[in-house]
């Protein structure tokens, strides 16, 4: 937890909540801002699949290189996942959640995407998210020291 100032003697700590926030805040942006560009700039009558291509990959860089930073700043693991998979949950939930409201209520479709198109979109935020985090905290694994206690195990 960082603590900075911004007023004489009043610190700031950066919460666990607001760090959850940020990340919703700038993925479903970013998501809602490429379907609005690939909507209204790019239109197009056919399935546009590269344009879909390019959000799952987009998905994949964004999350795995903010959970690298977040491993990498961490001190604990456990919190850092925990965010992570309700950034996942969520960021999967918006999709279906958007194709119902955009496409019309059809309850049958609504209930098929929230069992197919959720898992695949969660997977694609958390798996490299879980990924980043255990290489980042292993490329600052250097900066923490054993405890005391613990013998030192030689490499084999």
């Amino acid at each position: 937890m960082s603590t900075r100032t911004h007023a004489p003697g009043a610190p700031i700590g950066e919460s666990g909540d607001m760090k959850l926030l940020v990340r919703l805040a700038v993925i479903l942006g970013a998501s809602i801002l490429y379907s609005f560009v690939m909507t209204n700039v790019f239109p197009t009558e056919d399935a546009d699949i590269g344009a879909g291509l390019i959000y799952f990959a987009a998905l994949l860089v964004i999350s795995g290189a903010w959970g690298l930073w977040d491993g990498y700043h961490a001190t604990v693991l456990p919190p850092v996942f925990v965010r992570w998979t309700v950034v996942a949950l969520v960021i999967g939930l918006s999709g279906p959640l958007k194709i119902w409201f955009e496409e019309g209520r059809d309850v049958g479709v609504l209930l098929s995407d929230l069992r197919f198109l959720t898992p695949f979109v969660a997977g694609l935020v958390l798996a490299p998210a879980a990924v980043g985090i255990a290489l980042g905290y292993a490329l600052n694994s250097r900066d923490r020291s054993l405890p005391g206690s613990a013998p030192h195990q030689p490499s084999l």
